[in-house]
């Protein structure tokens, strides 16, 4: 079951639960069993990349990752719309938004790599690596 397909890897969340406690495979693991409505989703980027930058799933940080993300690299309509929807609908948050662009700026990029080869690293040292802030 642990087949890549294209940048999605095919993984259980008991396989994800079987990493070592601290590696990012373990805490995507409890992410998408105490987040997730599915019995088994397949984790894809954007869960991993929420593990490795947000601390709670409140809709301020939710768009603060987009921002984030987009300052490190990362460009889709998607990601501009929420950007965009953002800025409308929580306009008192605007210097978070504007702090977690310059963090993602200032952090080695990291949005387009295949972080499926990261799963067995600690958490602390992927941050550690790119500069995540």
């Amino acid at each position: 079951m642990k087949t890549l397909s294209g940048k999605r890897q095919k993984l259980s969340m008991d396989d994800l639960i079987r990493y070592p406690e601290g590696t990012l495979g373990f805490n995507l693991g409890q992410y998408l069993h105490s987040n997730s409505i599915e019995p088994d989703p397949v984790p894809d980027n954007e869960d991993i990349l929420r593990v490795l930058l947000t601390r709670n799933d409140s809709f301020t940080e939710e768009i603060g990752m987009h921002y984030y993300l987009f300052g490190n690299g990362g460009l889709s309509i998607r990601m501009l719309f929420i950007m965009a929807s953002g800025l409308l609908l929580c306009p008192l948050s605007i210097k978070y938004f504007y702090k977690r662009y310059r963090d993602g700026k200032n952090a080695l990029r990291f949005y387009d790599i295949n972080h499926f080869g990261l799963l067995q690293l600690p958490v602390a040292r992927i941050k550690d690596a790119f500069m995540i802030r």
